[in-house]
């Protein structure tokens, strides 16, 4: 878990409902507020999905505005879902204008910097889930030169007919940013049967059947969104807080990093006086205190959690895109409503010790997690019994943890059951049970043997895991255990992982 999301269901969270008491009245003023205007609703029939959908695609739109960036959330999912290197998204990401006076020695990792008002930040390394580290060859990654095209088309349209700071040709906007939020959702989701990528089965489509996957009601309800920042004037409120630059220059950056996490539907417009860290949403009600209040202690968390100032933040505030009603407040006004009276500098250093505690036992975590990989990998150099799951989601994808499966060698003493359900925790973060025994396998002139079992997961929560496609698995597996994974792949046991106690090759 990122220390960010601790704000939402972890200890920071629990310390903001400690400590930031005073919040009644701000959450009554919210449901006030958005409750005076007529909200963009979907058409009928509209799913939970459809719902985080909107809410993905409307905060690209929203990014668009204050700043030509990368869609960094979108680019990752194209890396987890195996359609392109990691170094391609990081060389698409140094395309956006956002990104041209990155330093030359940062533009091979591009994805994962972005800017400050004076600086560039970078995304912890280990802080998302893990990208391969081996990325093979460009030839083996067919569909990059389509997604090239359709990425250079999607900056050519922007720039062209929706610059920052304006609106402008929204159908064909959303439709860009729906496709995009696509590609997003597969950052953290299992995305196969969405319909943009339902086409990558029978081979690589072309950037018009993408397009063409966009529904003509989602379309509908995303520009009927955009016209509401120009009906309620809340464009023009966002502009003022970036102090009104000329039209087509940014008002400020899209995206901003707090310690191990970017925020990918957060805006910061830059004015002249100290920045505006705003925060969209694309929910229709809003009287549900329980969620407004955690909306507020994570504007004032994010706020006080800049601790080198590098944003500079001095208002924060919540756009709701389906009524077009932006609130702001001075951070110190509203932490001081929040705090009930108590002090403000105590308070804000307590926070920031609680992240910083959290921050080092999440390194600790992602050390001993490396550790156990790099012992995976040094232990193929002798004879010895190792452990490995293979994790499928029945449809082609596999899990990794970095560059290897899951898994580690059995300690001396140890049983193979207890070292499957040890290492494949402590390396993913998901617990296992080992079921009955499905096959064995027997490499001739390697003497390695390879017993394979199936599984279930009986609990956890991965983390520091990313979906490998199955083409990319042979550069990872020792022959006998590739031939037994291959084996249970094509059986089409869907979601069952499979072990492998092995003797690597001498």
């Amino acid at each position: 878990m990122s220390v960010i999301s601790h704000l939402y269901r972890g200890e920071l969270g629990e310390w903001c409902a400690d400590r930031l008491t005073r919040w009644e009245d701000l959450t009554t003023r919210i449901a006030w507020r958005t409750r005076a205007r007529e909200p963009v609703r979907p058409a009928d029939g509209a799913d939970r999905q459809h719902w985080a959908q909107v809410e993905r695609a409307v905060g690209i739109r929203l990014a668009a505005l204050v700043q030509p960036a990368p869609p960094y959330a979108a680019l990752l999912g194209l890396v987890h879902l195996g359609l392109v290197r990691r170094a391609w998204a990081s060389d698409q990401a140094a395309r956006y204008a956002s990104h041209a006076t990155l330093p030359a020695e940062l533009r091979d990792d591009a994805l994962y910097h972005g800017p400050t008002l004076d600086g560039w930040v970078r995304v912890p390394a280990g802080a998302a889930p893990a990208m391969p580290r081996f990325d093979g060859r460009a030839q083996d990654y067919p569909a990059e030169p389509m997604l090239a095209d359709l990425l250079h088309r999607a900056r050519a349209y922007f720039a062209t007919n929706a610059p920052p700071g304006r609106l402008g040709a929204e159908r064909g906007v959303a439709r860009l940013c729906w496709l995009l939020a696509q590609f997003q959702y597969a950052y953290r989701n299992d995305a196969l049967e969405q319909p943009a990528f339902r086409l990558f089965r029978p081979g690589v489509p072309t950037v018009e059947e993408l397009l063409a996957t966009v529904p003509d009601t989602a379309l509908d309800e995303m520009v009927a969104i955009a016209r509401q920042l120009d009906s309620t004037r809340a464009l023009a409120e966002l502009t003022k807080l970036a102090g009104d630059p000329p039209p087509g220059r940014p008002l400020g950056i899209a995206g901003p990093i707090f310690l191990d996490h970017r925020h990918d539907s957060d805006l910061l417009l830059a004015g002249p006086d100290g920045s505006a860290l705003v925060h969209v949403h694309a929910a229709i009600a809003t009287n549900k205190t329980a969620r407004s209040r955690q909306w507020l202690w994570n504007l004032l968390g994010c706020a006080w959690l800049d601790a080198s100032d590098a944003y500079r933040i001095r208002t924060v505030g919540l756009y709701f895109a389906r009524h077009g009603e932006l609130m702001t407040w001075p951070v110190d006004a509203l932490a001081d409503q929040l705090l009930a009276g108590a002090d403000r500098g105590t308070a804000q250093a307590d926070l920031r010790a609680l992240a910083d505690r959290l921050r080092s036992e999440n390194d600790q975590r992602r050390a001993e997690r490396e550790r156990l990989r790099t012992e995976q990998r040094q232990s193929a150099a002798a004879p010895a019994v190792a452990v490995h799951a293979l994790i499928t989601d029945g449809r082609g994808l596999v899990l990794t943890a970095g560059d290897a499966l899951p898994g580690g060698p059995v300690a001396p003493g140890e049983t193979v059951e207890a070292a499957l359900c040890r290492s494949v925790a402590a390396t993913t973060g998901l617990e296992v049970a080992a079921g009955p025994l499905t096959g064995v396998y027997h490499d001739a002139r390697s003497g390695a043997v390879a017993l394979v079992f199936e599984a279930r997961i009986t609990g956890g929560e991965a983390a520091d895991v990313h979906w490998c496609a199955r083409p990319e698995l042979p550069g990872r597996l020792a022959a006998v255990f590739a031939e037994a994974a291959h084996d249970a792949l094509d059986a089409g046991r869907a979601r069952v992982p499979v072990r492998e106690a092995a003797l690597p090759d001498p």
